[in-house]
């Protein structure tokens, strides 16, 4: 569902200072079946990763899974303080998806609590762990997959950042670091990077419509192979018709593998001559959410990954594409609880042509606090 930033659900004075919490708790099962392979249990089959699908040139067997949990369900924590005529801030955000362990699932099913954002602000100024600038969440679409982005359409990356606001203006220096795909097809990550990633994103409104262009620009790094550049566009945007609206984003560059797909292709190989060379990548989705009634709701996407890959250097195992589908169907009893179902299907192909497709029926509530 919609991870859109969370509403105040309580607060409370305390000097001078505003403390207010708030979260949700979500359930969800989830129905999985993959034409070419199996799938070890954890992130893949908790949402969508495109990376995972396996893949075979058609001698693969197709496995099934059934899953529940409730690790998506949040909690956060925010302040809101006045001294001496700056506003000063801080907020909180945790789940327990993104770091769940080893939690079991024999006996008690519990898993670790993870940090989602944690940032101060003042003023004009954010500084913390915060979603990327490259990336827009006004174009966020209601889905109930754990990510809510099309997974393999969007930029997706929360990371430590210091970020200024002016207008419609973000501009921010953002934390690096350099995925590089191995001869054998491998993921190589560093973390010798010497500059951080710098961000720029306009918002801004034509009409109803709310839209977002957002560029990168980022240092690739590996001691011994010498660096390259990365550049990246982000065009997004929300467009209402009527009651209902169509939601997108476009983006493409090179060497920004990082910030897209959640990882599912790297930045950059190392070169024959030792240097880096930078992959071109692009993704994009358009999402139509349609509203049938006041407690009823849907949401159709389609989306798509594409990337260049210097096979000499990376071998043929690696995601040339990945397209999706979904919709879902919504219905809100009452306010803050959500039921819903949604059907996916999904197919990757690496270098070398063998492929392979997920399809997966997602049931979930979730009670918003």
């Amino acid at each position: 569902m919609a991870h859109s930033p969370m509403a105040q659900a309580g607060d409370v004075k305390l000097g001078d200072t505003t403390l207010s919490w708030g979260g949700y708790i979500k359930v969800d099962a989830l129905y999985s079946r993959y034409s070419d392979g199996k799938v070890a249990q954890g992130s893949a089959r908790d949402f969508y990763v495109p990376g995972a699908i396996p893949v075979s040139a058609g001698s693969g067997d197709s496995t099934a899974y059934f899953d529940m949990h409730a690790k998506e369900t949040r909690l956060f924590l925010k302040t809101a303080t006045e001294v001496e005529g700056y506003k000063l801030g801080s907020y909180v955000e945790m789940d327990f998806i993104v770091n769940p362990g080893a939690g079991n699932e024999r006996v008690t099913n519990a898993y670790n609590i993870g940090l989602r954002r944690a940032y101060l602000t003042i003023d004009n100024w954010l500084i913390g762990q915060d979603w990327s600038t490259f990336q827009n969440l006004v174009a966020l679409p209601e889905t109930l997959d754990f990510v809510a982005f099309p997974t393999d359409g969007t930029p997706f990356v929360r990371q430590p950042l210091v970020r200024y606001t002016l207008g419609g203006f973000d501009v921010s220096l953002e934390n690096p670091e350099t995925t590089l795909t191995s001869a054998a097809g491998a993921q190589v990550t560093t973390d010798e990077n010497t500059a951080p990633d710098a961000a720029l994103r306009y918002r801004f409104a034509l009409g109803a419509g709310q839209f977002s262009l957002a560029g990168l620009a980022r240092q690739l790094k590996q001691d011994g192979a010498g660096t390259d550049m990365g550049y990246g566009l982000s065009f997004a945007g929300k467009i209402p018709v009527g009651r209902d609206d169509i939601r997108f984003t476009v983006s493409g560059g090179d060497g920004i593998g990082r910030y897209l797909a959640i990882n599912t292709v790297n930045d950059a190989a190392v070169a024959a001559d030792g240097d880096l060379e930078a992959f071109s990548a692009y993704a994009a989705y358009v999402a139509y959410r349609h509203v049938w009634s006041d407690r009823w709701r849907s949401t159709a996407t389609v989306s798509m990954l594409r990337a260049d890959h210097d096979v000499a250097l990376t071998g043929d195992t690696v995601t040339k594409e990945v397209n999706s589908a979904s919709i879902n169907l919504l219905y809100s009893p009452v306010p803050k609880i959500t039921l819903g179902a949604e059907y996916r299907h999904a197919e990757r192909e690496v270098e070398s042509g063998a492929d392979g497709s997920l399809d997966r029926l997602q049931f979930a509530a979730k009670y918003a606090f």
